[in-house]
């Protein structure tokens, strides 16, 4: 095959076409999951409800909506976010304005001052994260059409994007900035502005030397969407979009509520055994359990940051002793920029079974072997499934 005809069957590939990786879904590391993320928010219904969820690629219309839905970034797919990190870095304090890839008039606009960039998906497809990344980027006036939903296909997305909006703007209060996002449903007297296609902004030679005086700008935003790989235990891509805004926007503090973002604290009582049931099944290595084995010694560390509160560590923990708190607040979660340290503490061996566990006045046992010498025809669970499992 020739390097032109590779390069034609390399370009032909549609990487907007949407794959899931069953592995990474939370119904499969945890069969008490009620994420219902994907096939709630799915205009087509190609997401079939099961544990996991199945896709059918036949059914799907690459709308992209459970791209950022998804907390551990189970569905891949190449959205458009990258270019319009891009394209942000050519703005000059002008309105944005964003528009779907189905929108019948997108040259038609509010302002004839602002700018149009039109992305290839559903704008449900791009996510809270992507919003703030585009104001931490200094786009001041960021406005959302959502016109033409009402006719649109995937008319069942228009509520996603208000609510995308809604969380962007009150997440956006802790800075008390003049940044301002909008949603629009209805154009009164629509008029001729500039439009960009996300993937091919116009370069002029007078944007060209815009560019090079702004290449701090241009590496930030490459910056703030390399963090968003594949990694196999983190969180999904709308998540880590957030974080690297939050990194990159100025200090602040508030006491605003983060309910509706997926964020979640949790306390560790003296009942924790350093079992690490809880930092092995954490999908997002949110929770991370080491021990030194020649020290006898364990470590739990916790970030707030990367928790998506999806109580995991809670149906696995044995002795009962995680209580996660679903409603921090900003300060809570951004007042500490690394992993706490929120249990630690001396090992000993069980005098039955050997294994390690924490050093405990007057425990002898692990809670296996305690559980099995009181109870040696039972099976031991979490206190917590116990209690779901009861009539």
């Amino acid at each position: 095959m020739s390097l032109l005809n590779a390069a034609e069957r390399f370009a032909s590939i549609d990487r907007s076409q949407i794959t899931l990786d069953p592995k990474r879904c939370l119904h499969v590391q945890d069969q008490h999951s009620d994420c219902a993320a994907c096939f709630e928010i799915c205009p087509v219904q190609a997401i079939t409800v099961s544990k996991p969820p199945m896709l059918d690629a036949e059914k799907c219309e690459s709308c992209l909506a459970c791209l950022p839905v998804c907390p551990v970034g189970a569905f891949h797919a190449d959205d458009d976010v990258a270019d319009l990190l891009t394209c942000a870095t050519h703005i000059e304090d002008q309105p944005v304005e964003l528009l779907c890839g189905l929108h019948p008039h997108p040259e038609n606009g509010i302002n004839a001052e602002a700018v149009g960039i039109q992305i290839h998906g559903c704008l449900a497809g791009l996510g809270t994260g992507a919003l703030l990344a585009l104001s931490a980027l200094g786009v001041k006036r960021l406005i959302l059409r959502a016109d033409s939903c009402s006719v649109c296909k995937w008319h069942s997305l228009h509520s996603e994007i208000h609510q995308q909006v809604e969380r962007a703007a009150r997440f956006l209060s802790a800075w008390d900035d003049d940044i301002l996002i909008t949603c629009v449903d209805e154009i009164e007297s629509p008029v001729e502005r500039p439009l960009w296609g996300a993937k091919n902004p116009p370069l002029s030679r007078r944007d060209l030397f815009r560019m090079m005086a702004k290449q701090g700008q241009v590496a930030l935003a490459r910056a703030m969407e390399n963090g968003v790989s594949a990694s196999k235990r983190q969180p999904g891509r709308d998540r880590l979009r957030l974080l690297s805004a939050v990194s990159h926007l100025s200090d602040a503090s508030s006491t605003t509520d983060l309910h509706e973002f997926g964020f979640a604290t949790l306390t560790i009582s003296e009942s924790c055994t350093a079992c690490s049931a809880c930092g092995r099944a954490c999908p997002t290595e949110a929770l991370r359990f080491e021990k030194n084995d020649e020290a006898l010694t364990y470590t739990l560390t916790f970030s707030a940051q990367n928790c998506i509160g999806c109580d995991v560590c809670e149906h696995v923990c044995l002795p009962d002793a995680i209580t996660l708190n679903h409603e921090p607040t900003f300060e809570e979660v951004f007042g500490v920029k690394e992993a706490q340290v929120v249990e630690s503490g001396s090992l000993v061996r069980c005098e039955r079974c050997k294994s390690l566990m924490a050093a405990r006045d007057g425990v002898k046992l692990c809670p296996l072997c305690e559980y099995r010498r009181t109870h040696p025809f039972g099976s031991m669970l979490p206190k917590k499934i116990l209690k779901e499992s009861r009539p």
